[in-house]
Parts: C-alpha cells; sequence; structure tokens
C-alpha cells in the first residue's frame, strides 16, 4: 500500500485539511469517487471500484494511504500517484 507524507512548515493543521479537503473534493468530483471526511479529526477517504485512499493532516503535514486492487496495472497506479504527488507539491504554491 503506497503512502505519501508531505509536511508544510508554518502551517496549521486547520489551514492544511482545508486545502486537502478542498482539493480532494475537487478530484472526487472530477472522477466520481466517493468522499468522506471527519472534520474533527481531520481525515478523509475516497473509493471507486476497489481503489481506496485515506489521509490525515496533522500539525505542519499530511499522509495519504492509497489502496489498489490486484488486477489493477502498473501504468493505471503510476498516474494516480503521481497526480496525488503534483496536488500536495502545489497545495500552497
Amino acid at each position: 500500500m503506497p503512502q505519501f507524507s508531505r509536511k508544510y512548515p508554518g502551517k496549521s493543521a486547520d489551514e492544511i485539511y482545508a486545502r486537502v479537503d478542498r482539493t480532494m473534493a475537487q478530484m472526487a468530483e472530477k472522477h466520481s469517487l466517493d468522499y468522506e471526511t471527519d472534520d474533527a479529526d481531520r481525515t478523509g477517504k475516497v473509493s471507486k471500484m476497489g481503489i481506496a485512499g485515506k489521509y490525515e493532516v496533522r500539525e505542519g503535514e499530511v499522509t495519504i494511504d492509497l489502496k489498489f486492487p490486484m488486477i489493477l496495472p502498473g501504468s493505471m497506479k503510476k498516474s494516480v500517484e503521481e497526480a496525488i504527488l503534483k496536488r500536495l507539491d502545489s497545495l500552497f504554491a
């Protein structure tokens, strides 16, 4: 299960969560993903046809865990991972 983490020095958990939540909501809408959030815990989950991802925001960082079905081609996994990393890298740009 791939895991990604990005640190955002000087950013509060609330600031990061607001950006991550907005980004994930946009991705979920664009790709017809199911999206659930827990504002109190600053966490969220997306899923569709065996692909699942969850994130957790803490002070200064976000961590994302992905789960892919065994039959998903490696090229598709790589594409999803690259899209997530690109969004994380530009979260406060």
